[in-house]
């Protein structure tokens, strides 16, 4: 099955089963028919965060918990990010989907939170 995703917050809406497909997925700003994204650009999906804990990965100004928290994601976001852009297992989010609603959030995250997608 071929499938094509133009919004992710209709991937995400879809829920983490269908991770399998993600590798489908077009940026928004792309059209149908146009050459799929860039190799280097990806996603992660949050997941795997303990509800009973603080629920939440945080997003920083660098790389590395020292560094200040700017925002909060949770379970079922999307951060979209350049896989040139990471250092050991921190990467730079450009993008996110957050709550299904896409946002410009940009910073550091720690990616063992993270199911990746192409």
């Amino acid at each position: 099955m071929k499938a094509i995703f133009q919004n992710r917050s209709l991937l995400l809406a879809l829920g983490g089963a269908m991770t399998c497909m993600l590798a489908l997925v077009l940026p928004a700003s792309e059209a149908p028919g146009q050459q799929a994204a860039e190799p280097w650009r990806a996603g992660c999906l949050v997941t795997g965060l303990d509800p009973s804990g603080d629920g939440y990965l945080s997003i920083r100004t660098g790389p590395g918990s020292a560094n200040p928290e700017i925002a909060r994601v949770h379970n079922g976001d999307a951060l979209y990010h350049d896989t040139r852009k990471c250092q050991g297992k921190w990467c730079f989010a450009e993008g996110a989907s957050v709550s299904n609603q896409e946002t410009d959030l940009s910073g550091w995250f720690y990616t063992a939170w993270c199911e990746f997608y192409p």
